[in-house]
């Protein structure tokens, strides 16, 4: 299909939408769920729960900003995938928050402490969600998750070399962004 088709079929099925027509969002929905689910369980490192939970979440909020898809900047699944992916930073932000939480709660320590690693882990955090998508899901994929890089490589189909040069980019990405942030530009 060109690209005029395209825009003239998403068109009328986001005007048929917004009519109230279950049978386009069901259309919708068959056109681009697989690749969705596919980019997203990609982004999680393969952790199929939390594909689910984000790609759930994706379509909630393509119901409430139906009116904002615009087919002459783009098909429908390029939108959903900017959808997910700005679910996807703020699932990280939730994530890494809880499972720093529950690791300082495992760990006695007095109270200046914990909030002062609260507040390293936030920072991080916040540093992660900006960085391109592939330098995020190997920091965590070898940090977060503590994967080997053989691990890795076999997950994302890659060759080892290629996911240590992919973590030496996004390593030197993330001290420039912590420093930015370190230092209040």
């Amino acid at each position: 299909m060109d690209t005029s088709e395209r825009k003239w079929l998403e068109r009328g099925l986001r005007d048929a939408v917004l009519a109230g027509d279950e049978a386009a969002w069901k259309c919708f929905y068959d056109a681009c769920f697989d690749r969705l689910y596919a980019h997203v369980y990609y982004r999680v490192n393969s952790d199929a729960s939390r594909a689910e939970e984000v790609v759930q979440d994706c379509w909630l909020v393509a119901v409430r900003r139906i009116r904002r898809f615009d087919p002459e900047r783009g098909p429908f699944e390029q939108w959903m995938r900017g959808i997910a992916d700005n679910v996807l930073r703020n699932k990280w932000r939730r994530w890494w928050r809880r499972r720093t939480a529950a690791m300082l709660a495992d760990v006695p320590q007095d109270a200046t402490a914990v909030g002062e690693r609260l507040a390293v882990a936030e920072q991080v955090s916040l540093v992660l969600a900006g960085l391109p998508s592939r330098y995020e899901a190997v920091l965590r994929a070898k940090y977060e998750e503590q994967k080997p890089v053989t691990e890795i490589a076999t997950c994302w189909n890659e060759t080892p070399k290629a996911v240590e040069s992919l973590l030496s980019r996004a390593r030197r990405a993330f001290r420039k962004a912590y420093t930015k942030l370190d230092q209040g530009d």
